[in-house]
């Protein structure tokens, strides 16, 4: 329940309302978990042709990217485990996300914390890290493309990343993070 939470306080953070449809991507999930996924896919191209995100180098706009990034992730976590009740790991995070009303950095420090409460393993850290690394060494280069360019590159990093995971072992019978 944390990612419909999350898409909610998100929307409201963003001043994005569209993302309070995410209530019903998740019920549209409980009744059958393929349509969820197709309804939680149409969600989230809807949402983010509107959420407006710039310059990854610009703070305020770094911010809401990764806002809308951290509620999406979460809200795929709610429709891929179908579960309604609120676990107890998701308490503390669902606290600190409903501050981030009042400071935006507390809604990813959030997301990060239910992600490593998660337990991940160190290949789930490898694609963020590896665009990471990315855009601090041709951060001259990035700049200057603008906006766009910065889409582009973002999207060749994660299907490079998922090519590689398709290649490499078999992924239906794999969680999310783990």
């Amino acid at each position: 329940m944390i990612g419909v939470i999350a898409s909610i306080m998100g929307g409201l953070i963003l001043r994005e309302y569209i993302m309070l449809i995410a209530p019903a991507v998740f019920i549209i999930s409980l009744k059958n978990r393929d349509a969820g996924l197709i309804a939680y896919f149409l969600y989230i191209i809807y949402s983010s042709s509107k959420v407006v995100s710039g310059d990854v180098y610009a703070y305020g706009e770094l911010i809401n990217a990764l806002i809308f990034a951290f509620s999406g992730i979460l809200l795929l976590d709610d429709v891929l485990r179908r579960e309604i009740r609120i676990n107890k790991l998701e308490i503390i995070p669902i606290l600190i996300i409903l501050l981030g009303l009042l400071i935006p950095e507390g809604f990813l420090a959030a997301g990060l914390l239910y992600f490593l409460m998660m337990k991940p393993s160190l290949r789930v850290g490898v694609p963020v890290f590896g665009v990471m690394l990315v855009f601090i060494m041709f951060k001259n280069s990035l700049s200057g493309l603008g906006p766009s360019g910065q889409t582009v590159v973002f999207g060749s990093f994660a299907l490079f990343t998922l090519a590689v995971a398709f290649l490499t072992r078999d992924v239906k019978k794999v969680e999310m993070l783990r």
